[in-house]
C-alpha cells in the first residue's frame, strides 16, 4: 500500500494546498494522512480570508501519536506551505525520525521518499517570516530531502544567493546537491529575464531540473497563460511525487539506474498534465465568468473578448472562478505517456 504524510495548508473554499494535492494522490491510489498547518476560510489571493493557525504543540501531539504511539509508517512524505519556523522545526524534528525508524527496519527495502516544497515566496516577495529562511536550511543541513522544488526566489532564499545569470543558477543548484546531498533538484519556474534571454521572454517561463550524480542540467519552456492561478505549486508537487514514485519503481524493475531519465520523464508528465488542467481551468474558468455576468457571448468567435477575463491577485470577483478545476481534470492524473513538452540542456555559453 502506498501511503504519505502530508503535512501542507487547507482552505474550506477553493484549491490551494491540501486541497490541490490529496485528490490527485487518492485517485493514484495513495493513502495520504493530511495535517493542516493552517485552516483558512480561502486563500489569501481573494484580499481577505479568516481561520487559524496550527500550534507547534498541536502539530507535535499529532505527529507523536501518528509515529510513535500508532507507529504508522509511510512510503512518502510532502510537505508545503509552513507558516512559521517552530512548525518548521517541528516537522523537521519528525521526519528525521521518521527516517531513523525506517533505516532500523531492515525488512523495509524502500526508502522513504521526502518531497520538500519550500514554500516560502515568489517574485522577491516573502509571504512567510524570515525565520523560516532558517528552519528549512536547518531541515537541509540535517540531510533529509530526496526532492526539492523551490522556484527560483526560494532557491536564492535556500542558497543564499542572486540568480542573475545560469552561472549562478548552476551555482545554486550546485549547493543543495552538494552541501546538503539532495539527489534530485527541480526548480519550479525561472523567468526569463538575464538567464535565459529571448525575444518572447515574457510568454514563457522555465522549469529546470538536476540530479546529484550527473552533471547535466535540463530545461523546459513552460507557455504562460495570461491569468493569476494558485495551488499550482501544491498540485505541480503532489503530481511529480506520484510519478517519480512510479518511474523510480519501473525503472528498478527494469534496471535501469539512470537517475536523470527517471527525473526527465517524470517532471515531463507532470508539466503535460499541469498545462492541460490549467488550459481546463482558464476555459471553464472564463465560462464561469461569462455566465455569472449574463453575457450573450459566443465563445469560438470572441476569443479577444476572452482574453480580457481572467484571474487577478486581490481580487475575489474574478479569482473565484480559476480555482484550479481539480476535480474536473481527474482524467489527466494518470498519464503515464513521455510527456509533450521538449527537454532542452541547459548550456552555460
Amino acid at each position: 500500500m502506498k501511503s504519505v504524510l502530508s503535512i501542507q495548508s487547507h482552505v474550506s473554499h477553493g484549491y490551494v494546498g491540501g486541497r490541490a494535492a490529496i485528490f490527485p494522490l487518492q485517485t493514484q491510489g495513495w493513502e495520504v494522512d493530511n495535517i493542516n498547518t493552517v485552516n483558512f476560510s480561502n486563500h489569501t489571493g481573494y484580499g481577505s480570508f479568516k481561520g487559524t493557525l496550527l500550534t507547534s504543540n498541536e502539530l507535535n501531539d499529532l505527529l507523536n501519536q501518528l509515529i510513535n504511539k500508532l507507529h504508522i509508517s509511510y512510503r512518502a512524505i510532502i510537505t508545503g506551505y509552513i507558516p512559521n519556523a517552530s512548525l518548521i522545526k517541528t516537522t523537521n524534528e519528525y521526519i528525521s525520525l521518521i527516517k531513523q525508524k525506517q533505516q532500523q527496519q531492515k525488512h523495509e527495502k524502500e526508502k522513504v521518499i521526502y518531497l520538500l516544497d519550500p514554500v516560502m515566496g515568489d517574485n522577491n516577495y516573502l509571504y512567510v517570516d524570515k525565520s523560516c529562511i532558517v528552519e528549512y536550511q536547518s531541515i537541509l543541513h540535517n540531510k533529509l530531502v530526496d526532492i526539492i522544488t523551490p522556484n527560483q526566489f526560494e532557491l536564492e532564499l535556500l542558497t543564499n544567493s542572486k540568480i542573475i545569470d545560469k552561472f549562478g543558477l548552476v551555482e545554486a543548484i550546485n549547493k543543495l546537491h552538494n552541501d546538503y546531498d539532495i539527489p534530485y533538484v527541480v526548480v519550479t519556474s525561472i523567468t526569463s529575464g538575464s538567464i535565459f534571454k529571448s525575444e518572447e521572454e515574457d510568454k514563457y517561463i522555465h522549469c529546470v531540473i538536476s540530479t546529484k550524480d550527473q552533471s547535466i542540467i535540463k530545461v523546459f519552456d513552460i507557455p504562460m497563460i495570461k491569468s493569476y492561478f494558485t495551488g499550482v505549486g501544491d498540485l505541480f508537487s503532489a503530481l511529480l511525487l506520484d510519478k517519480f514514485y512510479k518511474n523510480k519503481h519501473d525503472a528498478t524493475i527494469n534496471g535501469i539506474h539512470d537517475s536523470m531519465t527517471i527525473l526527465s520523464r517524470s517532471v515531463n508528465q507532470v508539466l503535460t498534465i499541469m498545462a492541460k488542467t490549467l488550459k481546463l481551468t482558464h476555459k471553464l474558468g472564463i465560462q464561469q465568468a461569462i455566465a455569472a455576468t449574463r453575457k450573450d457571448v459566443n465563445h469560438n468567435n470572441n476569443d479577444d473578448k476572452n482574453n480580457f477575463i481572467s484571474g487577478k491577485i486581490n481580487d475575489g470577483d474574478t479569482m473565484k472562478y480559476f480555482e484550479l478545476k481539480i476535480i474536473q481534470a481527474k482524467e489527466y492524473y494518470d498519464y503515464d505517456g513521455d510527456g509533450e513538452f521538449i527537454e532542452k540542456v541547459l548550456e552555460l555559453n
